[in-house]
């Protein structure tokens, strides 16, 4: 008897652990199916308003181009988000960034990037601004701030010297 009991305990206990990894989450108000909700999967957080999606946006202006990026989700991030509008004039280095001394220092969470690409803004220590506008390798350490989305063009944009660029929020 005792076997039995425990083949049929385990039986339903099995039986449980597989439902519900195939389909899509849904949420029965009711045990009668006219009165079944379903709950659509999708990739935008529930409580994330257009408000907030637009925080995660920046604008980069140089000249009359402006450039549309993408932040970081990290506490450097965040600190420069909370500093815009600013316009910086950053100074040329290497063929391939431009860079800018913060008046003040910025909280990082520097990491080896490996690679750096057209259209990042990063920043290298705890005050120094770089926008990069050629893709390479690097061992350097650098906090993640944005990314521009389509850096077609932006090379040219910044040009071969220094350069007045405007940040602020997407609106």
């Amino acid at each position: 008897m005792k076997p039995s009991v425990s083949l049929i305990f385990l039986l339903i206990l099995l039986t449980g652990c597989n439902s519900g990894f195939s389909e899509p989450a849904q949420t029965s108000l009711n045990s009668d199916s006219s009165h079944v909700r379903t709950i659509p999967e999708t990739n935008q957080h529930p409580f994330e308003s257009e408000e907030n999606q637009s925080m995660n946006r920046l604008t980069i202006t140089i000249g009359r181009q402006t450039f549309y990026a993408t932040f970081a989700e990290n506490m450097t991030a965040e600190a420069f988000k909370e500093r815009l509008p600013m316009t910086v004039s950053m100074d040329e280095l290497n063929g391939n960034e431009k860079y800018y001394y913060l008046p003040e220092r910025y909280p990082s969470n520097s990491e080896r990037v490996g690679a750096i690409n057209n259209g990042d803004l990063m920043l290298y220590g705890s005050d120094c601004l770089v926008l990069f506008y050629k893709s390479f390798s690097t061992s350097f350490s650098y906090s993640r701030i944005a990314k521009i989305d389509d850096p077609n063009g932006f090379a040219e944009a910044v040009g071969r010297r220094g350069v007045e660029v405007a940040f602020a929020l997407a609106e």
